[in-house]
């Protein structure tokens, strides 16, 4: 098995394994807090049935349509690129997918995206996000260096 894969494999087992503990261990609507100096980090149990920053909220069937056709696009794209693409690249798209399947998984099997990170300072907030947000940004700040610092050719 390619490295990227197993990357994407573990990433997305993480991801699932942290919104099963934190819908089983924390009340849904409530949090722990984590880093108290000016509210900093909390864990928080919220859901999300709309698109990045809690937009479009009441849509996760479209939105669950849409993640699923970007998710075939991109293994049509890895299974006929892969080796002529960078490995950089490479993780980057098993990073999108990783968290692209994460979401998916909890829009089709508990109806919305469980987000439970939370930074922020006092009442100014980052809307709360999860793994596979995460992997999703981390990809695309990897692919966006890489055209514009590293200045290399496009796929």
């Amino acid at each position: 098995m390619k490295k990227p894969i197993v990357v994407c494999v573990i990433l997305l087992i993480i991801d699932q394994v942290t919104k099963y503990i934190v819908s089983t261990f924390i009340n849904f609507g409530h949090f722990i807090n984590v880093i108290s100096f000016l509210d900093f980090f909390n864990l928080v149990n919220v859901r999300n049935t709309g698109t990045a920053f809690s937009m479009l909220q009441g849509r996760n069937f479209i939105f669950s349509i849409g993640i699923f056709l970007v998710l075939i696009l991109i293994i049509v794209f890895l299974y006929k690129s892969w080796d002529k693409i960078s490995l950089l690249w490479r993780y980057s798209f098993c990073l999108i997918m990783s968290g692209g399947i994460g979401n998916l998984i909890d829009r089709i099997f508990r109806g919305a995206v469980v987000d439970f990170l939370d930074f922020g300072i006092n009442s100014l907030r980052w809307p709360s996000f999860n793994v596979a947000d995460s992997c999703i940004f981390i990809a695309v700040c990897i692919i966006l260096f890489d055209i514009l610092v590293l200045n290399r050719k496009r796929v």
